[in-house]
């Protein structure tokens, strides 16, 4: 609970910025889709290009390419809601985490020309416990992150141990200072980067991770030194 009073009222404006900041950003990060969605209609509309099937199929597609991503934002905020409220069920399965990590970081190399991920791994198979959806999803946002915002050099790598395994994840980028590392995890933190509206999105990825991390029993952290690393420790196959 916030006491609020003439002479301290700094929870309060921190509160209302941060709930500024969001729906500033919120509204930006919609308005972009929604612009480009109309555009399209508009251009098959006014343009009579609907006897132009190459044009009509290139506006469709863009259209929904952007409805893709306007559901993927809703998705993430109903997400976060529910991982507030305690009432995510996660639907487990005992599965290869090499074999995931290997696909999801060479979809990755497939995406990028201008960085360079590796992977290496102490075991050949390494089985753990985890809803593979939300799991995934987790390591994804900090491998996306890491090509976004990090250096050009990245690498994964898991250690098998005894009872749990580690997931490392690294990039030589120098940016990230001590004070946003310690922040990086909270709801709606982002990295600032001058105007506001250059930082993208809603600043929910790695607090859905950090979320998804301690739900499978496990834990997360990141370190700064030469680079960026984030460890995930989690609990071997049951």
């Amino acid at each position: 609970m916030f006491i609020l009073s003439a002479k301290n009222n700094k929870p309060t404006k921190k509160i209302a910025e941060v709930k500024n900041d969001l729906i500033n950003n919120i509204t930006h990060e919609f308005k972009t889709p929604i612009a480009t969605i109309g555009v399209a209609l508009e251009s098959i509309k006014d343009f009579n290009i609907i006897d132009d099937k190459e044009k009509t199929k290139k506006y469709l597609n863009l259209s929904s390419s952007q409805l893709g991503k306007l559901n993927t934002m809703v998705e993430k905020l109903l997400e976060t809601a529910t991982l507030d409220s305690g009432n995510l069920d996660l639907n487990r399965d005992t599965i290869d985490l090499v074999a995931l990590v290997s696909l999801l970081v060479e979809k990755h190399q497939m995406q990028t020309n201008s960085k360079t991920l590796t992977f290496n791994t102490s075991a050949a198979e390494t089985r753990i416990y985890i809803d593979v959806f939300h799991f995934e999803n987790a390591i994804n946002n900090i491998v996306d992150n890491a090509i976004k915002y990090g250096g050009d050099d990245i690498s994964i790598s898991i250690n098998k141990k005894n009872k749990t395994t580690e997931i490392l994840i690294s990039d030589n980028g120098k940016t990230l200072t001590k004070q946003e590392a310690a922040q990086i995890f909270d709801k709606f933190y982002r990295v600032p980067k001058g105007n506001t509206h250059d930082v993208k999105g809603f600043g929910i990825g790695l607090y859905y991770t950090k979320k998804i991390i301690e739900k499978h029993n496990g834990n997360i952290s990141v370190s700064i030194s030469n680079g960026t690393t984030f460890k995930i420790t989690i609990p071997n196959e049951r």
